[in-house]
């Protein structure tokens, strides 16, 4: 059994701790909002599938929760999954919980997360990751389980250790399939690239990720926001493990048909969205190498937009 900490109370950080207290081992969320703890404390974690119709067909793993990770004192492994624009706080709430024997894992869907984690914890206790499976958050303490993804974890200078083996083997284990890589930090450049753009189309136009195929417009300008993004990666010389984007693309919003995107749900929900961290990033490095993305900057306009007049009403 792992003792395992898992940073951010949201639908993947649910998701995550559902199948993994399923698995016999100890998960404790962290997640500042008072509501979210107090039900994760006196239900754990509900666990709908992805094809269940009522609520009552959700399954409960007990975990703990607290508001403030400085409440901890020691664990085998630290996930992270909050929104990029908490990870510095975030981390630096939990530093103290990461070692050589406790490394940090990050899946997180963000340009950038990586930079600010070293800055707290250091290079050599970050396992870099991220994740394909979707959730969406009912409720304050209930997820549904947005069907099949893989997770990809790797050391970030490409090495094949042994820690990542074995944090590879509990995931799966715990019914999350995950696969060790090499290339972790260009994999991750991918998901960014194709998410961005379902994430940014799907909080626009208030849809499924599903919907994004009905209709050959938003088909062409999903992949117009995908080639900006590839020809920015390129640019800056990273290696981009998929082969092709564009399947990466369609084979997302199929698998994902029925869930609302991470971006769309914090639409929906007023919440501040993930877009600097993804379109806007994107963007910048554009800006700093000279390739331009006016699909993306048009993106992060309207997103911001809607993050602006929702705030007022």
């Amino acid at each position: 059994m792992m003792n395992i900490v898992i940073v951010g109370g949201g639908a993947i950080g649910r998701l995550f701790g559902a199948c993994i207290g399923k698995g016999g081992n100890k998960v404790t969320l962290v997640d500042p909002n008072d509501v979210v703890v107090q039900a994760l404390n006196e239900q754990g974690v509900g666990l709908l599938e992805f094809d269940a119709t009522s609520p009552d067909a959700a399954s409960y793993s007990p975990v703990s929760a607290v508001t403030d990770g400085n409440e901890l004192t020691s664990c085998d492994l630290v996930i992270l999954a909050v929104k990029s624009f908490d990870t510095l706080q975030a981390v630096q709430q939990v530093s103290h919980l990461v070692t050589d024997h406790s490394p940090l894992l990050s899946l997180q869907t963000g340009l950038g997360n990586l930079e600010l984690m070293e800055q707290v914890v250091g290079r050599r206790n970050i396992i870099g990751g991220f994740t394909f499976m979707s959730g969406t958050s009912l409720g304050p303490g209930v997820v549904r389980n947005g069907g099949g993804g893989k997770t990809y974890i790797g050391e970030l200078d490409g090495r094949v250790s042994e820690r990542v083996n074995e944090l590879s083997t509990l995931l799966n284990q715990c019914s999350l399939p995950c696969t060790m890589v090499k290339r972790v930090v260009g994999r991750l450049w991918c998901k960014v690239i194709v998410y961005s753009a379902i994430n940014a189309v799907t909080s626009i136009l208030q849809v499924r990720n599903g919907e994004l195929l009905e209709q050959m417009e938003s088909i062409t300008l999903l992949k117009r926001l995908v080639d900006e993004g590839k020809m920015v990666a390129q640019a800056k010389s990273i290696d981009l493990v998929f082969p092709d984007l564009y399947d990466l693309l369609f084979e997302t919003c199929k698998k994902s048909s029925g869930t609302l995107s991470s971006m769309f749900q914090d639409i929906l929900n007023k919440k501040k969205t993930e877009i600097d961290a993804q379109c806007g990033a994107l963007t910048a490095f554009g800006e700093e190498i000279g390739v331009k993305t006016p699909t993306q900057q048009t993106m992060v306009e309207l997103v911001k937009l809607i993050e602006h007049h929702q705030s007022r009403s």
